[in-house]
């Protein structure tokens, strides 16, 4: 395009040609640029055809992350691996107990439960309304309490 240019801008080539052929050039000149022109515009919206699919599929990418992280959050709560706020309470405090990977006094099971459950923390006295669950759970043999010397209370941990 610059030599073009620079062929038809030399002042020895311009000199040299009539009006008539200077007018040519120029209309030459002209459809050239015009035809640049539409050329343009088409490449500019052939960007913006990129650009809303590219849009598009970002958005469907970010829609389908969301889907993976839900489906990974189910597969975890069946699994065990999340704790679950609409789990049973027995269910809840076998998972701090499997999460924890030691044996926790009721105290600790209470601190870890008051910290992850919202309906935990609304009850007046959470020592009473854990041991009534942990009773169960000791009775139905989901976990096991053992009482050691110069302590008050329990140490609850999961069967073997």
């Amino acid at each position: 395009m610059r030599n073009l240019a620079i062929k038809y801008l030399e002042l020895d080539t311009l000199q040299g040609q009539t009006k008539e052929e200077l007018i040519n050039k120029v209309l030459e000149l002209q459809q050239r640029d015009k035809e640049l022109v539409e050329k343009y515009k088409l490449h500019i919206k052939e960007i913006q055809n990129y650009k809303s699919h590219f849009e598009e599929l970002f958005r469907v990418h970010a829609t389908n992350q969301i889907i993976t992280e839900d489906y990974k959050r189910i597969v975890d709560l069946k699994l065990g691996n999340t704790y679950n706020i609409n789990d049973t309470w027995i269910n809840k405090i076998v998972f701090v107990l499997k999460a924890a990977g030691r044996s926790l006094r009721s105290s600790e099971i209470i601190e870890v439960l008051s910290k992850n459950d919202l309906t935990f923390r609304t009850l007046t006295d959470p020592q009473k309304g854990l041991s009534a669950h942990l009773t169960k759970a000791l009775k139905y043999g989901r976990i096991i309490g053992t009482k050691q010397k110069g302590q008050n209370g329990y140490v609850f941990s999961l069967p073997d």
